[in-house]
């Protein structure tokens, strides 16, 4: 079965390098069919920190700083509140609430693209522009602990400033390695490693590298339109995903 799951990683991982976002949205069911959701989140984790490993050092120079910084600076807190909605409200709940969120965040973000909204007047770092940045970033650390997706959220707030791609890219690759490295800390900690059969996930560590490879020569071809468009469409299928996999795990254990 890990061949088939390989060729999932690959295609997860070469979406996720070209565009800054995708690996959960693809790989996610298959690793949540096969593994079960505790171990699934746990291997996409460590899958998505190789991938930005990967990236950063490609894209390190296109970086926006000031908004990695708010990104970074807010992950603590989103974590924090994710591990105390994780013992209090029912998985069930979670999903549909994170499946909603996504599918309004990208049916938006494609909206305003297709209606041509400019994104010249939206910055991520002054005034009322600023304060909702800070909000994404609060609810991206938050997804980041409840399903190892903060990529969504955050690439969301990135993509509705006047940045470049590259810069997109590249700043979302320097978060992932501060939230997937926090992230695998905190399941290090929490003895949730244990459940990763380590042997093969280093087989699917192949395919990862190689997709992450082939993304990052991909994506330098995407416009900043284009990536956008991108980034919408994966948030809304991200959210139609996470609600489908709720709605299989209903049916499987009706």
């Amino acid at each position: 079965m890990w061949e088939l799951l390989a060729l999932v990683v690959f295609a997860a991982s070469f979406a996720q390098s070209a565009t800054g976002i995708g690996f959960g949205v693809i790989a996610g069911p298959f690793l949540i069919h096969a593994y079960g959701y505790d171990r699934a989140v746990v291997e996409t984790a460590l899958f998505s920190l190789v991938v930005a490993a990967v990236c950063s050092v490609k894209s390190i120079r296109w970086v926006e700083f000031r908004s990695a910084a708010i990104l970074v600076g807010m992950l603590p807190v989103g974590l924090a509140i994710g591990a105390g909605m994780a013992l209090v409200v029912t998985q069930s709940i979670i999903l549909v609430a994170f499946g909603i969120l996504l599918l309004a965040l990208g049916s938006t973000l494609l909206r305003q693209e297709l209606q041509g909204v400019p994104h010249s007047t939206i910055t991520p770092t002054a005034g009322s522009g600023r304060r909702g940045f800070v909000g994404a970033a609060l609810v991206a650390g938050v997804t980041a602990y409840l399903f190892a997706a903060p990529g969504p959220v955050a690439a969301w707030g990135l993509a509705r400033a006047d940045l470049g791609a590259r810069s997109i890219r590249g700043t979302l690759s320097v978060y992932f390695i501060a939230a997937y490295g926090a992230l695998v800390l905190t399941f290090g900690l929490l003895d949730q490693l244990i459940q990763v059969d380590w042997p093969v996930f280093g087989r699917m560590a192949v395919a990862c590298f190689a997709g992450s490879i082939a993304g990052a020569i991909y994506g330098d071809r995407l416009s900043a339109r284009v990536l956008r468009i991108a980034i919408g469409v994966i948030v809304s299928l991200s959210g139609l995903s996470t609600l489908a996999v709720l709605i299989w795990r209903l049916a499987t254990n009706a």
